[in-house]
């Protein structure tokens, strides 16, 4: 009976002992944080190709529609890379 408890006793020291080590321990709390912090940028990178993927493909249908384009040149004075835009002033009135 007396080997019984002591086994048990001996069994909560050595389950204390391995949780001092690995919760005292520094290096395995760094361990556990970027293990969470690689999860968490993983979810992220995947929800980014996601958005890019989705933002793409808006790119082509709104390539593949000119009124689109002709729209954002005329309201927002886009132009194209490499295209030189040359703006005048109104024609005046030749009744004022």
């Amino acid at each position: 009976m007396k080997t019984l408890r002591l086994g048990i006793k001996f069994k909560y020291v050595i389950i204390l002992a391995l949780a001092f080590i690995l919760l005292g321990n520094r290096g395995f709390r760094n361990l556990i944080a970027n293990y969470r912090e690689y999860r968490n940028l993983t979810a992220e990178k995947f929800g980014r190709q996601a958005q890019r993927l989705e933002l793409e493909k808006q790119l082509k249908d709104i390539s593949k529609n000119p009124a689109v384009e002709q729209a954002a040149r005329k309201e927002l004075g886009l132009i194209r890379p490499g295209e030189t835009e040359y703006r005048f002033p109104p024609p005046k009135d030749p009744d004022k």
